[in-house]
């Protein structure tokens, strides 16, 4: 009895099938890598912002977040009218905080927020989108985009995350001012 084997047309067809196949789950797996990415970030977001909001309320703080471009910082607000703010300070430090109160603080919270470069974020307050080079300057540092006041309010916004990687998903995280950031996910494709 004879033995057939495969022909060549047969092994290359199923070649072609299988490299096909393994594509598809490598593009799979690389937009499930910007998603992960993405969350991972929205999720320190989240996490941060209620760890601001609690220190501004339990340590009797106004706090704030300067949004770099790689980076969100905490910033606090000094009270230059408070003697137990300017008695310890240098000329230069109060110059500095006369011309921007909002520096940066030593709290027990995580201080910076990094943004991966392939993560794009756009800030809304009040329907208004936010610049955060408008939030800068070179002299006084960054100015918050949003506010953590001791009064247990914060500022109201929208935050967009988007991954150049995967253009069909975003990610929103939204405040109203009093209650817990909110976190939704939302495909974009059809």
């Amino acid at each position: 009895m004879r033995q057939r084997g495969f022909t060549l047309i047969e092994v290359m067809v199923v070649l072609m099938i299988v490299g096909i196949l393994l594509s598809m789950v490598n593009l799979s797996a690389s937009d499930r890598a910007a998603q992960d990415e993405t969350k991972q970030l929205a999720d320190r977001i989240t996490v941060a912002f209620g760890q601001y909001r609690e220190e501004a309320v339990f340590q009797n703080l106004d706090l704030g977040v300067g949004w770099l471009p790689e980076e969100f910082i905490l910033l606090g607000f000094y009270d230059l009218r408070l003697k137990s703010v300017a008695q310890d300070l240098e000329t230069e430090e109060l110059t500095l905080l006369q011309k921007n109160p909002w520096q940066g603080i030593d709290v027990n919270v995580g201080q910076s927020i990094a943004i991966p470069a392939e993560v794009q974020i756009t800030l809304s307050i009040d329907e208004e989108e936010i610049d955060p080079s408008e939030l800068f300057d070179e002299d006084t540092g960054p100015e918050p985009a949003l506010l953590f006041l001791s009064s247990d309010e914060y500022t109201p916004f929208t935050m967009i995350l988007t991954h150049d990687a995967d253009p069909d998903f975003i990610i929103t995280l939204s405040g109203d001012g009093v209650g817990p950031v909110r976190q939704r996910m939302e495909r974009t494709d059809a």
